[in-house]
């Protein structure tokens, strides 16, 4: 399927199946009666004539008002939305100012020949190309792509043998990265839009899965790591970078845990854990060993600084021989 190619994938509207909405809900017969039930005996059906004699009722209490419905610019916002919108907006923008600029976590190497305006655009907290030894012929997927800069980097590892797949929930983030590799040359990328708690992607089909920042933005974590291990091949590998903080202590003042994360925390992928916290959500998730190394303090571009771990989570037991 080629790069410009979209047909047989499915958008994440498609994918998230939210619950019912209000306007879904059928509204009631003028008679309290809900048009499923209508056609019932002694529903809406016209009221028999009062015998002559018959005392009159005593009134009924009036029922209490039902709360008013709080306004739409007060409805809270799913996290999942909230992001998918200003990464939307990031890439309209044509620049970004979420987590760390490419210059501050890549080698010149990495970044070779990489147009500017994909580096502009990317977002991150680590290298995960730089944390691993791709080999040509392997198939690797990208869990939130964005801009595609480590699509680019693992696609002239991988080489004509190799595949690379990226997958981003925002439409037009997809698209800048197609346009990266298209304007690259680099016919070995996939690009798709989908949620990466379900995403469009083979189970045991990839060699390697990477994600740079990303898993930070989603409260349930556990079950994007499902979903990652669900797509790797037996003796398969996921390098992951993301926040994380010492056991020791609090969180630092720039990053937000637990209840006392918002939307745009998520954003912002300032969202961490402990190392422990991190470890065994990774081992309840179903892989089969996790090591971690930490890259220590990181720049945002808005001034914050972060912990950054790489996070590598294995299939099965740890090779003899660690992949990084």
């Amino acid at each position: 399927m080629g790069a410009d190619d979209t047909r047989g994938f499915v958008s994440l509207d498609e994918l998230i199946r939210p619950g019912t909405s209000i306007e879904a809900v059928a509204e009631p017969a003028a008679c309290g009666c809900a048009p499923a039930t209508a056609d019932q005996a002694g529903c809406c059906a016209a009221p028999e004539a009062a015998p002559e004699a018959a005392p009159e009722a005593a009134p009924e209490a009036a029922p209490e008002a039902a709360p008013e419905a709080a306004p739409a610019d007060q409805v809270p916002v799913p996290v999942e939305t909230h992001v998918k919108k200003r990464y939307d907006a990031l890439a309209v923008q044509g620049t970004s100012t979420l987590c760390c600029s490419p210059m501050s976590v890549y080698t010149p190497e990495e970044l070779a020949e990489i147009p500017d305006w994909v580096l502009e655009l990317s977002s991150g907290c680590g290298s995960p190309m730089n944390a691993i030894g791709l080999r040509p012929g392997q198939t690797v997927v990208d869990f939130g792509c964005g801009a595609g800069l480590d699509l680019l980097i693992a696609a002239r590892r991988v080489g004509e043998t190799g595949r690379v797949i990226g997958v981003d929930a925002s439409m037009q983030m997809v698209r800048t990265a197609r346009r990266a590799a298209k304007e690259m040359g680099l016919k070995n990328i996939d690009v798709r839009v989908g949620d990466i708690r379900r995403p469009p992607v083979r189970e045991a089909s990839v060699d390697v899965v990477m994600s740079n920042c990303v898993l930070g933005m989603f409260p349930d974590k556990k079950e994007v790591l499902h979903a990652v291990a669900a797509v790797l091949r037996p003796g398969g590998v996921a390098v992951i970078s993301d926040v994380v903080y010492s056991d020791d202590g609090p969180p630092p003042a720039d990053v937000a845990a637990g209840e006392s994360a918002g939307a745009e925390d998520f954003a912002r992928c300032v969202v961490g854990m402990t190392e422990s916290q991190y470890r065994d959500l990774v081992l309840g998730a179903g892989f089969g060993s996790v090591d971690m190394r930490s890259d220590g303090l990181v720049p945002y571009r808005d001034g914050a600084q972060v912990t950054s771990a790489m996070i590598f989570a294995y299939r099965d037991e740890s090779p003899a021989q660690p992949c990084c």
